[in-house]
């Protein structure tokens, strides 16, 4: 149970109104993490685990949804304590990562996030075939999940939403804190977007093409999910060792050294299915926490020579959540 004090914060510091503030708390179930002074709640920090389907195979991902600081109370380090606190119970509970939004990328670099690039925007073009457009509603989820999944058959590597997941995320939208649109083409749902604050916030589609020649969209921003786009997310690398373990290595086998913060390791596979971390003298390949994280979410570049390379032959895919 969230308390008022909570949701006037929330409403203070972020976009949207108390319906707003009442959804979040009610429906989006973030684990809070609180700072206080003597007036109360000088802050908190959100976390939410989402999960995310990666070949059949679903991981958890701790994601920061916000961090909050009370307008009397900020430049006292309250954020970043907040952070501090959040990351060491997220690697206490053993996960390898976590991830945000950010608000300020310079702002999270200093506290040792990375960026992973993992959207780009398209503007579709004003011309196309024919289609039939509305304006989204919520007895209208039932036809986006079925886009969802459709595209979600494009990316081996998605955030997974349940049906009620997307229903839940659908009724927001109408109700409290935006909109959006449905596109039919020869009578099937074929792509919809949502809409906050005059921007496009999820785009999910059938078809490449599915928002070209679609006039309430013309001049729109659309942001999709693909392998080296515009810098969208931030991680934070928390357990290595947990990181390479994180994803199917598919039927490899390896020996191979790389070096990162300054240390070497050397990674052993067996036929994909044991894996062995162990820390070298020596040097070799150098990669960046950003490139590890890129490559296991399957952002990463093709680096030529990187053991990264021969880990993830196959994690050319992409990952998009918005909270």
């Amino acid at each position: 149970m969230y308390s008022e004090e909570l949701k006037k914060l929330h409403t203070a510091c972020f976009p949207g109104d108390e319906a707003y503030a009442d959804y979040f708390f009610d429906k989006v179930g973030a684990r809070a993490f609180l700072r206080r002074d003597e007036t109360g709640v000088a802050a908190a920090a959100y976390v939410k685990i989402l999960s995310a389907e990666i070949f059949g195979t679903v991981i958890q991902i701790p994601f920061v949804t916000g961090v909050a600081t009370r307008p009397d109370a900020r430049k006292r380090g309250h954020c970043r304590a907040l952070l501090s606190e959040l990351e060491s119970a997220m690697a206490e509970e053993g996960y390898p990562f976590v991830m945000l939004h950010p608000f300020n990328h310079d702002f999270y670099s200093r506290l040792g996030y990375v960026t992973i690039n993992e959207m780009k925007y398209i503007y579709p073009s004003p011309y196309g075939a024919d289609y039939v457009i509305k304006p989204l509603t919520t007895d209208d989820w039932a036809d986006t999940y079925f886009v969802r999944s459709e595209w979600g058959k494009m990316f081996p590597a998605h955030v997974f939403r349940s049906a009620s997941d997307q229903q839940n995320v659908i009724d927001m939208f109408t109700k409290v804190c935006g909109s959006g649109y449905i596109i039919y083409r020869n009578g099937t749902p074929n792509a919809y977007v949502l809409i906050d604050d005059g921007k496009v916030v999820e785009a999910e589609f059938t078809t490449p093409n599915a928002f070209d020649g679609v006039k309430e969209l013309s001049g729109k921003r659309i942001p999709i999910a693909a392998a080296g786009g515009e810098n969208y997310s931030m991680g934070k690398l928390l357990n290595l060792s947990k990181l390479l373990r994180l994803l199917p290595m598919r039927g490899v086998d390896l020996n191979a050294r790389f070096s990162i913060g300054g240390k070497t390791y050397e990674i052993t596979v067996n036929d994909g299915q044991s894996e062995v971390l162990a820390e070298v003298n020596g040097s070799a390949y150098p990669v960046t926490e950003g490139e590890l994280l890129r490559t296991a979410l399957g952002h990463g570049k093709d680096y030529p020579f990187s053991p990264l390379k021969e880990l993830f032959p196959e994690y050319n895919l992409a990952l998009f959540e918005k909270y």
